[in-house]
């Protein structure tokens, strides 16, 4: 996970950032928007972590403008509310309130609602970080034109889930990246490698990478 104390970073001046909100199931779901200075971009709908959306991600959505892309993070915590303190004990606790189930069906719905933005071209990618790789992964196995998906130490094998990414990768479509370091036990490396295996070339593109590190 990335943890709070991660420097939120400078934004670029030639980015615009909005705090929009996205109509899901139930309620109104804040998201933070930046769009470059080209018009008609692709988009990148950036799945934080178990502490929410930090800085950390609001600069990676800010640094994929910078690079040409609308990106969007949103906060999926927002009917579990914020934390009352940022440490990792909090974090937990609220995300066992978190209906995983419901919390895809709003990504989904974020990934439609950036596809049909003035400012997009159509294309919309994902980027997701531990529970956020793991809403990726599923992501990439419910919906079939996501323009490319990438898991960062996400949960092949996580029970808190509607169904175990590693169980449906005969499903996921487009182009998947997943980044894990070799030293992380938490998401079980035997799980990892099960992925691995799992994900077919098919006519796509899946890249699986190991680090000799703990990311």
């Amino acid at each position: 996970m990335c943890h709070p104390e991660v420097p939120e970073g400078t934004t670029p001046p030639s980015v615009r950032t909005d705090e929009l909100t996205i109509a899901v199931d139930g309620g109104a779901m804040p998201t933070l928007v930046a769009f470059p200075e080209r018009a008609r971009a692709p988009a990148v709908l950036v799945v934080n972590d178990v502490f929410g959306r930090s800085p950390f991600y609001e600069h990676t959505a800010r640094r994929l403008a910078q690079a040409g892309f609308v990106a969007a993070t949103p906060e999926f915590f927002f009917r579990e509310g914020p934390l009352p303190e940022p440490t990792r004990d909090a974090a937990m606790a609220r995300a066992k309130r978190l209906d995983f189930s419901r919390t895809v069906d709003d990504m989904a719905a974020a990934i439609d609602w950036l596809r049909t933005r003035p400012e997009t071209n159509g294309a919309v990618g994902t980027i997701g970080f531990c529970m956020g790789g793991t809403i990726v992964l599923l992501l990439a196995a419910r919906l079939r034109d996501i323009a490319a998906s990438v898991c960062y130490y996400g949960f092949p094998a996580d029970m808190r889930t509607p169904a175990r990414p590693i169980d449906l990768a005969a499903k996921m479509k487009g182009p998947i990246l997943g980044l894990w370091g070799d030293q992380d036990s938490g998401v079980g490396m035997e799980n990892v490698k099960g992925l691995d295996a799992e994900l077919t070339a098919e006519s796509w593109t899946r890249t699986i990478a190991f680090f000799d590190a703990l990311l």
